[in-house]
């Protein structure tokens, strides 16, 4: 290891027990294992221990508490900590300094782990070149994420910084204070979604969600937002063929059967295409995404492409750690609500909804009914229900339908009816019905 990082670390270990107050600094820039040598990582926990326990962490009290669990022989006994604060004077120099350069040269350790573990599987026949790629990838990202954590800002930064935000959305002349859904009603009960928010679409199998999510897409690729969707269950040339179908104004089933298509609508499409082709959208469309490379591919195409709005479909079929399904979904759930916060994105997330009861096949979706609902509905900012009733007569799903604002955290919840358009697979507001 580094002698001059060595020595930074003695020196900041020493300042501590000298005075406790410079502890609480250090720790919001560090953790135990920022620093280099095992017995600094060592002492630097004992510090710890002793502190949040309220007493004083000093040469005597630390040594106790590593001689407890059997530590203090490994660290070089009571001379090593004796030795911390020798040469040392108390001043009001700063600790910044001893964390920026601990920080830094852990930085350079773990970068160099990740680099030859990158060597190591290039060297490997029985490594996948790709699975290498992506594994190296994710291990950049989660290190660049913890390397620019945002630290805690004083209030005097923190209400300038609110009002400025007040002002500027108090002169907007766009009704919208985030991105469109799409659809006017709701962004106008909604205010539009906004950056850091999670909003969550549920609706039963075949009901829309996709199609919403997509109709969402669709309006902000157009209005120049860099789009990203994770399309799990359907292939991005399957979902391609439903964008075609929305603006070539081309009736679906004959995009999706382009045999039963005439010149003149195949002319539209090859039309449509040529524009959806300039459009900032991504899509990922990979079997068995895990919400690790989820979060991992959303952070790499913020920081390369500028994506403003990110699509999950669906949380349920996300690979995620956990031994049953409501685990699964915790964990899905709390990953895109970081994700979300972190990097200052929207994320829509589509969920099903549980398997309605045949007894009473047409009643109206609740928040509860979000399969293993509890953390996504904790979770969420927004929840929308996607409600269509079954037509009795042909017994598949109305075209006519309501759309469910179940949950606003900054806002007020409500319904309004709508209509799905099985020509385009999109959805509109009802018509409103003239009063008598």
């Amino acid at each position: 290891m580094n002698e001059m990082v060595a020595r930074t670390e003695h020196e900041l270990l020493g300042i501590i027990l000298l005075d406790n107050a410079h502890f609480h600094e250090a720790a919001e820039g560090l953790n135990s294992s920022d620093f280099g040598l095992s017995s600094h990582r060592e002492i630097f926990c004992a510090i710890a221990s002793v502190v949040e326990s309220g007493r004083v962490a000093d040469l005597t009290s630390v040594a106790q508490r590593l001689d407890k669990i059997g530590g203090l022989a490994k660290v070089g006994g009571f001379a090593y900590l004796n030795g911390l604060d020798e040469g040392l004077l108390l001043t009001r120099r700063s600790v910044a300094n001893f964390v920026d350069a601990i920080k830094t040269a852990s930085l350079r350790r773990q970068l160099s782990r990740i680099g030859g573990s990158l060597v190591t599987s290039a060297g490997e026949p029985s490594i996948d070149p790709q699975e290498a790629i992506s594994l190296t990838e994710e291990a950049l990202l989660e290190l660049l994420a913890k390397s620019s954590a945002v630290q805690n800002q004083p209030i005097t930064e923190l209400v300038p910084t609110a009002m400025a935000e007040i002002r500027k959305d108090r002169g907007r002349t766009a009704a919208l204070l985030g991105l469109t859904t799409g659809i006017s009603r709701l962004d106008h009960l909604t205010r539009g979604v906004q950056p850091g928010e999670v909003w969550i679409v549920g609706a039963g199998s075949g009901a829309g969600k996709t199609s919403l999510e997509i109709q969402m897409a669709i309006a902000n690729c157009v209005a120049g937002v860099p789009t990203l969707l994770f399309s799990i269950e359907m292939t991005a040339e399957q979902l391609l063929r439903r964008i075609f179908a929305v603006i070539s104004g081309v009736p679906f089933f004959r995009v999706r059967d382009p045999s039963l298509a005439n010149s003149s609508e195949i002319a539209d499409l090859e039309q449509a295409a040529d524009e959806v082709a300039k459009w900032p959208l991504h899509i990922e469309d990979a079997a068995g995404l895990t919400i690790s490379k989820i979060v991992a591919k959303s952070r790499l195409a913020v920081r390369r492409h500028g994506v403003k709005l990110i699509g999950v479909d669906y949380v349920q079929i996300v690979n995620a750690p956990g031994k049953d399904e409501r685990l699964r979904v915790a964990s899905i759930s709390r990953a895109l609500t970081a994700l979300a916060k972190d990097e200052a994105v929207p994320v829509i997330a589509l969920s099903q909804l549980a398997r309605a009861d045949r007894s009473s096949p047409n009643r109206r979706p609740r928040m509860s009914d979000l399969r293993e609902s509890s953390q996504l509905e904790n979770d969420a900012h927004v929840v929308i229900l996607l409600h269509r009733e079954i037509d009795e007569k042909f017994g598949k799903l109305s075209t006519n339908g309501e759309l469910i604002i179940a949950k606003q955290r900054s806002g007020e919840t409500g319904a309004f009816p709508i209509v799905f358009d099985k020509r385009s697979l999109t959805f509109r507001e009802a018509p409103q019905q003239a009063s008598a």
